[in-house]
Order: C-alpha cells, then structure tokens, then sequence
C-alpha cells in the first residue's frame, strides 16, 4: 500500500475506531518499548544521565508525550483492520 493511499485509510477509517488508547495497547507499547531501551536504543525524550528511571517509566514517559512514531493496527469485527496513529490517540493514565 503505498503512502497517499495509507493516509487516506487512515483517516477515512479513524472515526470507525475509538479514538482512545486501551490499557492493553498501552502496556504492550510500554513493555516493547522497555526491552528497545533496555537493549540501547536511544531515549526520545530527555533524560538525565544520574537519574533512577528505569527503561519502563521512561518508556511510559514516551508513550504519554506520544513522541513514539508508532501506527496502531487494530482488527475490526468484519476482519479488516483500521490503522490509528499514536499521536491522534487519546491517552488515559
């Protein structure tokens, strides 16, 4: 699919979804995220270099600033699936 025709699936098919970030979605970007820092990637938001912050809460930190450059797929009960970008996605603590 290429990139005109995503965007436009994209926003053709944003008002079919909830517009709002489950807990479970939530918690699997959070604990991927952990294991890319964990691993060495590096932080997207500033963090000091002598602070206690383990990978989980800076990536928790990341997820609600929605600085993650991430694409929610999510399956549809007709078995397509809608596409929602993080950063148009409501997030509840």
């Amino acid at each position: 699919m290429s990139a005109p025709s995503l965007k436009n699936s994209i926003e053709r098919r944003v008002e079919v979804s909830k517009k709002r970030l489950t807990k479970f979605e939530k918690a699997r970007i959070i604990g991927l995220r952990a294991l890319e820092l964990s691993l060495g990637a590096p932080s997207l938001i500033p963090v000091e270099q002598n602070s206690n912050l383990s990978a989980a809460e800076i990536a928790g930190q990341e997820v609600d600033k929605k600085v993650l450059p991430l694409i929610i797929g999510r399956r549809m009960p007709d078995g397509s699936y809608v596409y929602v970008p993080l950063s148009e996605l409501e997030i509840e603590d």
